[in-house]
């Protein structure tokens, strides 16, 4: 189990949405754990590693050796590994893929003249609400989103269970965007759950009601409202596809860190061979 004292810190240094215990133990259902300066999760011979160390530099070297620690303590069967770069193990590679993590400096952000031009555009039609309550028009939207979008399974799982997530955390807010007709046509969820960090997590918007502009609004009331809890960066997510990154390189987004994901299945004896091959 983390402790208080551990989850303090992890407040203090959070700087990936996987930092967020709320949310990594809502959708996985996982136990969180603080290894040396890695945090990593643990369920039914799984385990989940996160690689972006808490308050100190990132090594290759350290994180392997907190990662063989994990392994040794937890002796899974699946393991999921991000972190900035590739870990080699001894077992069947079963999912692989490389993104980057895009980041908003709050200090020195000028939206650009087109961005202000679309939230002008979408503020007469639309009304913003801040607040924790997850609805059932909520689902809806989700509902439609997967309707009309391919997704993979594992993102379909993650949208299901984000009632969970916004039910069990304290540092989620909801931004909905109503319509003139109070119509819920497109709704935001952030996380504020770090010192330094706001966290862009979920954007949903209707195309069967879509304002122009709509999703443009709701990202600058985040900001505005990063400002006012003091956090001096948003991170937006995962570039994810060309659509979602042309998004966040339009408001001036930036890749900060790299991410690789690696899921591999290992047996017990690879277990051991994957401790010895460090000693």
């Amino acid at each position: 189990m983390i402790s208080q004292e551990e989850l303090n810190r992890t407040y203090d240094h959070a700087c990936v949405p996987e930092h967020i215990v709320d949310y990594v133990v809502s959708m996985s259902e996982a136990e969180p754990y603080l290894i040396q300066h890695y945090l990593c999760y643990k369920k039914d011979g799984v385990l989940i590693f996160i690689g972006y160390p808490l308050g100190i530099t990132f090594n290759q070297k350290q994180m392997e050796t907190s990662l063989n620690m994990a392994l040794k303590a937890i002796k899974p069967r699946i393991v999921s590994v991000i972190a900035p770069t590739t870990v080699t193990m001894n077992g069947r590679v079963i999912q692989q893929n490389s993104d980057s993590y895009y980041r908003l400096d709050l200090e020195n952000l000028v939206i650009p003249s087109k961005v202000r031009n679309m939230i002008r555009r979408a503020s007469p039609e639309i009304s913003v609400e801040h607040n924790d309550q997850w609805h059932e028009e909520h689902e809806d939207l989700v509902a439609e989103f997967l309707a009309t979008h391919k997704i993979s399974a594992e993102s379909q799982r993650i949208f299901i269970k984000i009632s969970e997530y916004v039910s069990s955390s304290k540092s989620v807010t909801i931004l909905n965007a109503r319509n003139n007709e109070g119509l819920l046509i497109a709704f935001d969820v952030a996380d504020y759950g770090s010192r330094d960090y706001a966290f862009y997590m979920f954007n949903f918007a209707s195309r069967k009601h879509h304002v122009p502009g709509v999703s443009d609004l709701l990202l600058s009331e985040i900001i505005e409202s990063a400002r006012r809890k003091g956090k001096r960066y948003i991170n937006l997510g995962l570039a994810i596809n060309n659509g979602v990154m042309f998004f966040k390189q339009k408001w001036g987004g930036a890749p900060f860190l790299n991410h690789e994901f690696m899921l591999y299945e290992i047996s017990r004896a690879g277990i051991i061979e994957n401790l010895l091959s460090r000693l």
